[in-house]
Formats: C-alpha cells, sequence, structure tokens
C-alpha cells in the first residue's frame, strides 16, 4: 500500500507555490478569491424569523369590520359544513409565507451557484489559468445535477435522522406523565450518537463526491457514474482512503490554527491603523461641524474600511483553500490514475479559452 495522502502534501505545496507565487497575479488571486466565497463563503441557512406582534381587539377590528372586542366573528359555513374559501387571513401571514418563499429561493440559486463553483475552483487548479464566466458556463449542466443529487441526500438524511429518533419519542410519550431521569438522559446520549452517526456517514459521502467531481469532469461522464468509479476504486483500495481522510483531518486542523493566527495578527493591524485614522479624522471633522453630522460624514470611512477588511481577508483565504483542494486533486492523481486529470505541471496543453474574465 503506498502512502498517497501523505506524497500528495508536497505535491500539494509545490502546485500552490507555482500556481499563486509563480508569478504572483493579483487578478488571479481576486478570481480565486471570488470562486472560494461564492463556492463556501456564501451560506445558504437561512433561519425562520421570529415576531413580538401581538394581536389585539383592534386587529381583529381591521380584519373583519364591525367585529368588537365583546363579539366573536361567526365562522363561514355552507351547507355541506365548513368552507375555507371564505376565510380571511391576516396579510402579516401572507408577508411572512411571501418571505420564506423569497428566502428558500435564495438558498437554493446559492447552493446552486456554490455547486457549479465546485466545478469551476477545480478546473481553475488544474490549468492554472482561472476564466471565471468561460468555467461556469461550461459547468451548469454539471453544477445542476450536483445540486440535485445533495438535495436528494439531504431528503434521505432527514428521513433517516427522522426514523431514528422515532423510538425516542414514542418512548419519551409514554413517560410523559410519569418523568424519569434516565429516560432523559438516555434519550440526550442517542440524540447525540445519532448526529454523530449521521455527521460521519455524511462526512464520508461528501468526500466520495468531492473525488468524484474532478472524475466527472475528465473522465466526461455524470456526476453519479463518476461516484460508481471513485466508490468502485474505494472498495479495492478502502485502506488509502482511511489514511487520507485521517490526513485530511489532521492537515485542517493546521491549516484552520494557522489561519486564525493570521486573521487575529491581521486584525490587530487592521484595528491599529484605522483606530489612529479615524481619530485624525474626527478631530479634523470636529474642527467645522459638530453633532450627527460628525458622525454621518464619519460613516462612509468606516464602511470602506469595513470593505478593505472584509476583501482582504477573502485574498487571505486563498492559499488556504487552494491547498486543501490541491491535496485533494494530488491524492486522486496517485489513487484513481484513470481519471486523468491534466494538471499544468504535467502536461503542456494549449490555453481552449479566451483570455477573458
Amino acid at each position: 500500500m503506498g502512502w498517497y495522502s501523505i506524497d500528495a502534501v508536497d505535491r500539494a505545496f509545490s502546485r500552490t507555490r507555482k500556481a499563486l507565487f509563480e508569478p504572483f497575479d493579483f487578478w488571479k488571486w481576486a478570481k480565486l478569491a471570488l470562486i472560494i466565497f461564492l463556492l463556501g463563503g456564501v451560506s445558504s441557512n437561512y433561519g425562520g424569523s421570529g415576531t413580538n406582534y401581538r394581536m389585539s381587539s383592534e386587529d381583529f377590528g381591521d380584519t373583519y369590520p364591525g367585529i368588537g372586542p365583546d363579539r366573536m366573528p361567526e365562522l363561514p359555513f355552507d351547507a355541506n359544513g365548513f368552507d375555507p374559501a371564505q376565510m380571511q387571513f391576516p396579510e402579516i401571514a401572507g408577508f411572512l409565507i411571501a418571505g420564506i418563499v423569497i428566502l428558500l429561493l435564495i438558498a437554493l440559486f446559492f447552493s446552486y451557484v456554490s455547486s457549479v463553483m465546485e466545478f469551476v475552483f477545480v478546473e481553475a487548479l488544474v490549468r492554472n489559468e482561472v476564466y471565471f464566466w468561460a468555467y461556469s458556463r461550461k459547468f451548469l449542466n454539471k453544477g445542476f445535477y450536483l445540486l440535485l443529487i445533495r438535495f436528494a441526500l439531504g431528503l434521505v438524511f432527514l428521513v433517516l435522522f427522522g426514523i431514528a429518533l422515532l423510538p425516542l419519542f414514542l418512548r419519551m410519550l409514554e413517560s410523559s406523565q410519569d418523568f424519569s431521569w434516565p429516560v432523559l438522559v438516555g434519550g440526550i446520549f442517542w440524540f447525540i450518537g445519532v448526529i454523530a452517526v449521521l455527521a460521519l456517514l455524511g462526512s464520508a459521502i461528501n468526500s466520495f463526491l468531492g473525488l468524484a467531481i474532478p472524475v466527472s469532469i475528465y473522465r466526461e461522464t455524470g456526476i453519479l457514474s463518476a461516484f460508481k468509479l471513485v466508490f468502485g476504486n474505494f472498495r479495492k483500495s478502502w485502506q488509502e482512503v482511511l489514511v487520507y481522510w485521517i490526513v485530511r483531518f489532521v492537515l485542517g486542523i493546521g491549516v484552520a490554527i494557522l489561519a486564525v493566527i493570521l486573521v487575529v495578527l491581521l486584525m490587530l493591524a487592521f484595528g491599529l491603523v484605522f483606530l489612529i485614522l479615524d481619530g485624525v479624522l474626527y478631530f479634523l471633522f470636529s474642527a467645522f461641524l459638530s453633532g450627527p453630522l460628525l458622525w454621518v460624514l464619519l460613516i462612509p470611512f468606516v464602511l470602506v474600511e469595513l470593505l478593505l477588511v472584509f476583501i482582504v481577508l477573502l485574498l487571505l483565504n486563498v492559499p488556504f483553500a487552494t491547498f486543501i483542494k490541491y491535496h485533494m486533486l494530488s491524492f486522486l492523481d496517485m489513487w484513481y490514475a484513470e481519471a486523468g486529470i491534466p494538471f499544468f505541471d504535467k502536461l503542456s496543453v494549449e490555453p481552449e479559452y479566451e483570455n477573458s474574465f
């Protein structure tokens, strides 16, 4: 058994250095930062929004004209009984439903964009050429199928989660009138165990999907067919994949620690510089202005500073994300040579895309 995942670390370092620093290209970094941001920087987890709005008699009066606080509205009935078509709903319900639908559509859109960027990022690193729009157009279909697969997997995991917790709910309902601490403690451990098992299973499947994406691109096959090829090779050499997962876990921790240290140092440096700059601007403006107008004048400078920090953080994330992805690609290239990944440092190929963003 070869130690492909360990050997891939050195190749990932070498390819990251060549791609990002030999030579350094700011616009290349900027486009990679945008891809990485759309890939994982945009969160699609939109939580539900609550409201502290309290219904009162005035609200019923607005909804049902002529009805006061001492009179309940009569429910509409027809000859067959209840007629829901005549029911009137408060306008707030319509706004809430519309808001939820809009949030779901936004989440779906960014999930689709993220799925497309999975392919774009791989292509950009393999070729060491970043053509954002050309790559995006090329992988619209593959990104859509990846979105469908992830959506289906999400539903399956949701069903499995519900089935796993069903015995716990039934047990708690049986003991609802006779409270028992052992049942509660056991239920908590069962809940944590279910979450842990599903998380490990989801991580494994997501890892296979990540390996299948380059196979789908360079074997020119569908994502499901690529997944079957990767899983088939896993059955032949599963030990290599287990070592790969361990190495990836260690690399992830190391990269995260290094990134946190750099971000903290960067925030301290920016905080000191911006504190001095804002103090100077405050004293300069206070000589001519006072009151709210002074703070209104300072707000644009603060917004520019925050935007600058955000951009720098995106650029700082580029080498870390690039290294992690190169490690995966380098491992796949050694572990499953049939993937046929045409790395830029292996083959001299003519660019097939126009030199455009």
